[in-house]
């Protein structure tokens, strides 16, 4: 590999669990755990169900074991009347991983805008014309997506849409992510290199190039959301 692009090709490394990736080809994607970065383990899938035990079950800083077991027990009232039953709740922590990946992806997975365009079908795909944002509009937080499902466009009227390009602004921008001032958008190497940093996800680090296509995210982290960001603010 050239050393000038070494840095560019951040997409090529992850390990312990660490999620690392240049571009998506979709919403949905496999993710890889490891804890000696030779064996690699297949992380399973966060469903609703998953996320909603986790939260319940899943307290502290991750062991490092993936088959420490959370336990967590409540009340849960079943059927007619007063009667209630206990519950048990269980979740390992292969499980508590797979949610926290699906949560940085989630809240913290981003590209460049134009660097996904949708197509006449519905989907999203990479844009293969897609040549980097301009210098001017490279340290704009607009100009930054969110790639995941839509949820805030989803709630805008058709008129606060009509400036926007069906295209390629079908994804929700930074800039209106709550609480405000989340992301900290810095240049680097005299101006050449733009980074992205979540005050959300401490640890999560996002670069582009302008006039280039490159672009990626790493996170090196301890796994935890920063809840207290709102009163850092």
């Amino acid at each position: 590999m050239d050393f000038e692009c070494l840095h560019y090709s951040l997409g090529l490394a992850a390990g312990n669990g660490l999620t690392l990736r240049s571009e998506h080809r979709a919403y949905n994607f496999v993710s890889l755990n490891s804890l000696n970065c030779m064996d690699w383990h297949l992380l399973p899938s966060a469903t609703e169900s998953m996320i909603a035990d986790v939260a319940l079950a899943a307290q502290g800083r991750f062991t490092g074991d993936p088959s420490q077991e959370y336990e967590h027990t409540e009340m849960r009232i079943k059927g007619e009347g007063d009667d209630a039953t206990e519950e048990e709740v269980k979740v390992n922590e292969a499980s508590r991983l797979a949610t926290t990946v699906s949560n940085i992806d989630k809240d913290a997975s981003v590209v460049p805008r134009g660097a996904f365009i949708k197509s006449p079908c519905g989907n999203m795909q990479t844009n293969r014309s897609f040549g980097g944002l301009d210098p001017v509009e490279a340290v704009k937080l607009c100009n930054y997506l969110h790639l995941r499902e839509l949820v805030n466009l989803k709630k805008k009227s058709i008129l606060e849409m009509s400036h926007l390009n069906p295209a390629i602004d079908s994804l929700d921008p930074l800039s209106e992510d709550v609480p405000k001032g989340s992301w900290s958008l810095q240049l680097e190497g005299g101006g050449t290199v733009c980074i992205l940093h979540s005050l959300l996800w401490l640890g999560l680090t996002f670069f582009h190039v302008p006039q280039t296509p490159q672009h990626g995210h790493i996170y090196m982290g301890d796994r935890l959301m920063n809840l207290d960001l709102p009163f850092m603010l």
